[in-house]
This record gives structure tokens, sequence and C-alpha cells, in this order.
């Protein structure tokens, strides 16, 4: 009767080991979707040029529409990323408005994401009172159009 005992507990220890070892196996589920966000910026960074803002534009936005189907947040930086991106095409509102979206999502990136907005709107007003290349080439050769 003894050696019966001995043999369930040690069966039932064997079992209950496996099973943790199983369970140690199995991945957390992470906080955040990702998407293909690591990868889109190992190319940026790898393969410079191989991600253009546009391709990454569109990227990014897939990212946080699958997160949206799933309903799952994304990761800090998606929205960071994908204003700068707006920023780098010109679309200065959609850029402010991603932006303000990460810093919505994640208050910690605040110092970032307004150090960025400050040096946009920095560079935003000297493009608008600097004369472009073309206009400093025109001015030398005296070919001003009135």
């Amino acid at each position: 009767m003894l050696r019966s005992k001995t043999n369930t507990y040690a069966a039932l220890s064997v079992l209950l080991f496996l099973f943790a070892q199983l369970q140690a196996c199995s991945s957390t589920p992470s906080l955040y979707y990702w998407g293909e966000y690591e990868a889109l910026l190992y190319n940026m960074y790898k393969k410079p040029g191989s991600a253009p803002p546009q391709q990454q534009i569109v990227a990014l936005n897939e990212t946080v529409q699958r997160a949206e189907d799933r309903s799952l947040s994304v990761g800090p930086g998606i929205y960071a990323h994908l204003g700068y991106m707006y920023a780098l095409d010109g679309q200065q509102a959609k850029s402010h408005a991603a932006l303000q979206q990460e810093m919505a999502l994640f208050p910690e990136s605040k110092p970032l994401i307004d150090g960025m907005l400050e040096r946009a709107l920095q560079a935003m007003n000297r493009s608008s009172v600097e004369p472009t290349h073309v206009n400093q080439a025109e001015e030398k050769r005296g070919s001003h159009v009135e």
C-alpha cells in the first residue's frame, strides 16, 4: 500500500514538473502590437534609402490599422516614427497629429516629442523666411521674374 502511494506521488510529481516546464516554454503575449515595425526600422538603418518616407507611411499606417482591428495597442514610438515620416514627406498637419497621438498614448515621450515639434516649427519658419536655392541662383544671374 505504501509503495503504490509513493508511485502515485512520484507520477504526479513528474506530471507537475512536465506541466511547469511546458508553461515556462510558452510565450507571454506582448503588451503592444508591433507589426512589421522592427523590420522597417532595421531596413531603414541597415539599408538607407531602401524605405522612402511614403513607403514607411503606408507600412506604419497598416500597422496601426491592424492593431486597431485586433483591439491592441501600438508599440511606443510607432506614432512618433509616423509623425517623423509625415514631416519628411511635407505633410505637416498629419505629422503634428501623429506626434500628438504618441504623447497622448505615452506621456513619458512628451520631452522627446516636444523637442521634435519645436525643431519642426523652427525648420518651417526658416524655410518660409530664407530664399530658396533657385531664387538665390536667379538673383546672381540678375534674372528676376516680376
